[in-house]
C-alpha cells in the first residue's frame, strides 16, 4: 500500500515523465486514466493549500479533457473515482461528470464535463463546465452557458422530447455555506449545438422559472428525485422549524409532506401535497 504522503511525488513523476501529456495513448485509455484520477482525487481530498488544490484540480481537468474524447469512455464506469459524480440520461445520450473541492466551509469550487453522444456515428461532443461564482439573487430566472456555469454536483438526469426539442432535466446539489445546503432542479438544452443551462419551463401557477433552487439547513437531508413509477419529480416540502424563522433558511427542513412537478404541455407544472412513500 502506498502511503498518502508519497502521492505528490508519484504525481510529479507521472507528469514529468510524460505519461499524462496530451497526445500520448495512455491519456485516451479510460482504464489507465482512472488510475491517475484515483490518485489525484485522493490528493485533492486531503490538500489544504488553495494553490495545491487548484494545481491538482487542473491536472484532473487536463486528464479528463483528453480521456473523455474517447467514445469508449462514455460507458466506462470510473468506479475507482467515487469523488467524481457520473450521471446519465435514461437514453444514454448524455453523461455529466461533476466534482468539487472546498477551500473553506463557505467557499466551494466546482468542475465538470458534459459528454453528448451521437449513437449513430458514436461521435462525442465534449464541453467543459467552467464554474464562475455568482452572488446573483435572481439565479432562478437566468440562463448560463458552460463557460459561466454556476456549479453543482449532479446526481440525476431525465431527458424529455417536446415540440421537436430535447430537454435534459438535471437534479443537483450545492454545499452552499456552513449553515445551509442547496438542491437544484435545472434544464439543459442545446442551442446552435452549445449547452445552455436554464429555460422558462417550470410553472408555479402563473409564474415561470428557469430553474428551481431549494435552500435548507445543512443539518438535515432533503429528498429530491425524478420517480419513474410516478413520472414526476418528487421533493420534500420545506418549512421553517418555527414560524418566526420564516425566510431564514438555516432553520428550514422537511415537514413530512411532499410536492412534485409533472411534465405537461411543455412545462414542469407544480403539484402540491402529493401522497408518496419513499
Amino acid at each position: 500500500m502506498i502511503p498518502l504522503l508519497n502521492y505528490s511525488g508519484i504525481i510529479s513523476f507521472i507528469l514529468l515523465t510524460g505519461i499524462l501529456i496530451p497526445g500520448f495513448s495512455n491519456y485516451y485509455d479510460p482504464e489507465k486514466a482512472e488510475d491517475s484520477l484515483m490518485i489525484l482525487f485522493m490528493e485533492l481530498g486531503s490538500a489544504t493549500s488553495p494553490d495545491k488544490q487548484k494545481q491538482l484540480n487542473t491536472s484532473i481537468i487536463d486528464i479528463l479533457k483528453e480521456t473523455l474524447k474517447n467514445p469508449g469512455s462514455f460507458d466506462y464506469p470510473f468506479d475507482s473515482v467515487p469523488s467524481m459524480g457520473k450521471a446519465y440520461s435514461q437514453d444514454r445520450s448524455l453523461r455529466i461528470y461533476s466534482w468539487h473541492y472546498s477551500e473553506s466551509p463557505v467557499r466551494h469550487h466546482y468542475s465538470g464535463f458534459l459528454q453528448l453522444r451521437d449513437k449513430e456515428s458514436n461521435r462525442i461532443d465534449l464541453f467543459f463546465l467552467n464554474h464562475k461564482e455568482t452572488n446573483d439573487k435572481n439565479i432562478e430566472n437566468r440562463s448560463f452557458s458552460h463557460k459561466n456555469w454556476y456549479g453543482a454536483l449532479y446526481y440525476q438526469v431525465h431527458k424529455i422530447h417536446y415540440d421537436n426539442r430535447k430537454f435534459y432535466t438535471l437534479i443537483g446539489f450545492d454545499f452552499n455555506n456552513y449553515f445551509t445546503n442547496v438542491k437544484i432542479i435545472d434544464v439543459l438544452t442545446f442551442i446552435e449545438n452549445k449547452p445552455v443551462f436554464g429555460y422558462p419551463i417550470f410553472r408555479f401557477g402563473d409564474d415561470l422559472k428557469h430553474r428551481i433552487v431549494f435552500e435548507y439547513s445543512a443539518g438535515v437531508v432533503m429528498f429530491l428525485r425524478y420517480v419513474p413509477d410516478l413520472d414526476m419529480i418528487v421533493y420534500d416540502h420545506l418549512s421553517p422549524s418555527l414560524p418566526r424563522f420564516r425566510g431564514q433558511y438555516r432553520y428550514y427542513g422537511p415537514d413530512l409532506s411532499y410536492d412534485a412537478l409533472r411534465f405537461k404541455n411543455g412545462f414542469w407544472v407544480h403539484v402540491s401535497d402529493i401522497q408518496f412513500n419513499k
